[in-house]
């Protein structure tokens, strides 16, 4: 981990994977959640898009956790 308001190679290493999971996942949970869905009328773009926004979104909310959290992994020096 690295220091309060410090992010090193490790946290982009680790917001990458992240962000693939969090992009991956989000896209199953709407179709988990679509009533009706089918595989068969699926919008793979729309798809794509939710998959690409979560990954964004995963990934940079991984590092902002992280630049805002100390050694110990606790926000702001104090939560956790």
């Amino acid at each position: 981990m690295s220091e309060l308001f410090k992010l090193n190679s490790s946290d982009f290493v680790k917001g990458i994977v992240m962000a693939a999971i969090v992009g991956f996942l989000l896209p199953v949970a709407a179709a988990v959640q679509t009533p009706n869905f089918s595989i068969m009328t699926v919008d793979w773009h729309q798809v794509l898009v939710l998959a690409i926004n979560g990954a964004i979104v995963g990934g940079i909310g991984y590092l902002v956790k992280n630049f805002l959290s100390d050694n110990q992994g606790k926000v702001f020096g104090r939560i956790g």
